[in-house]
């Protein structure tokens, strides 16, 4: 039947992990590494982060964006307060070194599509 959601084609809390999810992106021809800290890595356009909370029940992604030098500290704080107002499930925030920062969680409960995640991190 077309349409139907085959168990193995889910990420679940049950068997999340940091080598399920490199071999999924490695599937989807992505480049991935595991950096110095043990963090699995993905090169899309940018780096990204894919953090596994297995006990949680959910998946973090974290991306880093530098702004242009000559943007000020209140252009940094608007933008990032714009990406707040305007996407709700996206956290963004200007960090100490002025660079901005997105976390974007995925949630286990119920099981996530391993193309969902796929596309979504693209």
């Amino acid at each position: 039947m077309q349409g139907l959601i085959v168990p193995d084609e889910l990420i679940t809390a049950d068997n999340v992990s940091k080598e399920l999810l490199q071999s999924i992106f490695d599937a989807a021809f992505m480049e991935t590494s595991i950096d110095g800290d043990g963090d699995l890595v993905v090169k899309n356009d940018f780096w990204t982060f894919v953090l596994p909370y297995k006990e949680a029940r959910y998946i973090n992604i974290l991306t880093f964006f530098d702004f242009k030098p000559e943007a000020t500290m209140s252009q940094r704080l608007d933008c990032a307060n714009n990406i707040n107002k305007d996407f709700v499930i996206a956290r963004a925030a200007v960090m100490s070194n002025g660079k901005l920062f997105l976390s974007y969680d995925f949630s286990l409960d119920g099981g996530l599509s391993k193309k969902y995640f796929v596309l979504t991190v693209k």
